[in-house]
């Protein structure tokens, strides 16, 4: 009889539901952010991260700058992802595209791999969301 009527989102809201439902499949990540080209924090969960926004953007930009600087000198080609990992945290920095990069926040010790699975899950919805036109 009635017609089922759309749910209007935000762009931001979505981005979040999408972080929130990556951050689940992923093994107690401390963060899982979605940073711009301009070093901006676009989209982060959970919002009130123990490392501050500032901090997560810029220390993804300079991993995946050491990360590019490494694969052309020994001609890796593009990079698609860089791992970097101390005795507190380890930090995993994906290129999603030339102006869009996701930060997740690891425990120490835990091996990248488990991550592909989650991250091959949700990445293209992530990229839907980004090029969804909302209104």
């Amino acid at each position: 009889m009635f017609a089922e009527r759309e749910v209007m989102t935000t762009r931001q809201a979505e981005l979040v539901r999408v972080l929130e439902q990556l951050a689940k499949d992923l093994p107690d990540p401390d963060w899982v952010a979605l940073v711009d080209d301009q070093g901006f924090v676009m989209a982060c969960v959970p919002e009130d991260m123990d490392v501050e926004e500032d901090r997560v953007s810029a220390m993804t930009a300079a991993l995946v700058s050491m990360g590019e600087r490494v694969l052309q000198e020994v001609e890796g080609g593009s990079l698609r992802y860089a791992n970097v990992s101390g005795s507190k945290r380890q930090y995993l920095a994906v290129v999603l595209s030339s102006d869009r990069l996701l930060s997740i926040g690891l425990r120490p010790g835990l091996a990248a791999q488990v991550t592909f699975k989650p991250l091959s899950r949700w990445v293209p919805e992530l990229l839907k969301a980004l090029q969804r036109h909302y209104t």
